[in-house]
């Protein structure tokens, strides 16, 4: 039967199909025993926003609230609000104004907009590999672009290897003319590491050569778990470093091809809101580019309670209660770990911890099957070879540790009894 679709549209499912049916929960997942520490959602501080949210649509929600947006570029309270706590948090070399910012329905719809403004059909942006699966369907669908992995040759140590990942891709690629953009995970998914000021520097340098844009997901920023090493990386925003850089003779960086991506769905747990931004200073047609093309996306019930949330007074102390009970929780993983010599990649800043949990598995199947098993007796974890890491490296996976310690640990009993029946 002939279903009328678009030849784009045939392409885009055949490429997204595929990763969707990965993704999906297996046949002998039952969501109702289960517990599912797969996905990148954020439940530590569920209870305070939502008591928050029932107060603000109490107190805030009027008639206005229905309408559409008052102007391009999403409404003007939140704008305010976002370019505030940009300021008070992300320590932006040059002031960011409400007029910088452009709301979308999430970090999504950012990402997806801003792609297909700075790309064409058939276009390429890299991408340093291992990262969000969900990178993929975004790119691949209204976007049209390609995505080229910048591999590391290890997990260890991954920041060290960033640019000559990205020398490397860029150079083996057949049409390097048709690259656009690097597209950076700062703080890392799935490694929940952030990557040294240096290294962004010459991340961004490295698209200033080359006349790339550098597209900085920042979702991740200030989930920070407290007992990360003091020599650790921390968080260094690109919106602090997007000026011509020092010493004297380093490469210049153009502003207007610097762009950030940020939503509340990871540090204050609201990925269902659907509400996100664009922050791009030095750019005023791609912002009206993206404004034009996201103007309808954004709901005003989420804007509405974004705006509040950034304005609150108690905003630094909830930030902070997020961190203590994402460190409590990560506690009880990483002990739990350590005892039972799994080997992991220790995050700094994120939801998830990146894992060996299949120790000697030697194939793709068996992995899967490992996978399978673990899945039928009530853990869901996210396979690793979905994140387009190295295909050397079997048995990884990323669980997230963004729940109450109450379901870390009863995930933890879960796993151990899951473990052991596997090693009898």
């Amino acid at each position: 039967m002939d279903a009328g679709l678009s030849t784009r549209m045939v392409k885009a499912l055949q490429d997204l199909l595929p990763t969707a049916a990965a993704i999906a929960p297996p046949s002998n997942f039952d969501p109702t025993t289960a517990i599912d520490l797969s996905d990148a959602q954020n439940s530590c501080i569920r209870d305070e926003v939502q008591e928050f949210f029932k107060t603000i649509v109490e107190e805030k929600l009027t008639e206005k609230t229905f309408s559409l947006p008052t102007k391009l570029g999403g409404d003007t309270a939140v704008r305010a609000a976002l370019a505030s706590f940009f300021n008070s948090y992300f320590h932006p070399v040059h002031t960011v104004c409400p007029d910088h910012v452009v709301v979308t329905a999430g970090a999504s719809d950012a990402l997806e907009s801003l792609i297909h403004a700075i790309c064409d059909d058939g276009d390429s942006v890299i991408i340093p590999g291992p990262y969000w699966y969900g990178f993929e369907p975004i790119l691949k669908g209204r976007a049209n672009v390609n995505t080229i992995v910048a591999h590391p040759p290890s997990y260890k140590n991954h920041s060290t290897y960033l640019l000559p990942a990205l020398q490397t891709a860029y150079e083996f690629s057949n049409s390097r003319s048709r690259i656009k953009a690097v597209i950076l995970c700062n703080p890392q998914n799935p490694f929940s590491r952030s990557y040294p000021k240096r290294v962004i520097i010459e991340c961004m340098e490295f698209c200033q050569e080359r006349g790339l844009h550098f597209v900085c997901d920042e979702l991740y920023a200030h989930a920070s778990i407290r007992t990360a090493p003091a020599d650790a990386p921390r968080f260094v925003s690109a919106l602090s470093l997007a000026e011509p850089l020092q010493p004297e003779g380093a490469v210049k960086v153009d502003p207007s091809r610097v762009h950030v991506l940020w939503s509340p769905s990871k540090l204050f747990g609201s990925s269902g809101l659907r509400v996100g931004c664009m922050i791009s200073q030095s750019n005023p047609q791609l912002r009206m580019a993206v404004s034009a093309i996201t103007y309808a996306h954004s709901n005003n019930i989420g804007t509405l309670y974004l705006t509040s949330l950034l304005n609150w007074s108690k905003l630094p102390t909830l930030i902070a209660l997020n961190s203590e009970r994402l460190t409590e929780s990560y506690r009880l993983l990483a002990e739990a770990f350590e005892k039972w010599n799994i080997e992991f990649i220790p995050p700094t800043e994120g939801l998830f911890l990146f894992a060996k949990l299949a120790k000697d598995v030697k194939t793709v199947e068996e992995e899967t099957s490992f996978f399978s098993r673990l899945t039928g007796h009530g853990i869901r974890v996210s396979p690793g070879r979905l994140y387009n890491g190295l295909h050397t490296e079997l048995g990884w996976a990323r669980m997230k540790f963004s729940v109450p310690a109450d379901v870390m640990a009863a995930a933890l009993a879960k796993l151990w009894a899951f473990l052991a029946k596997e090693a009898s």
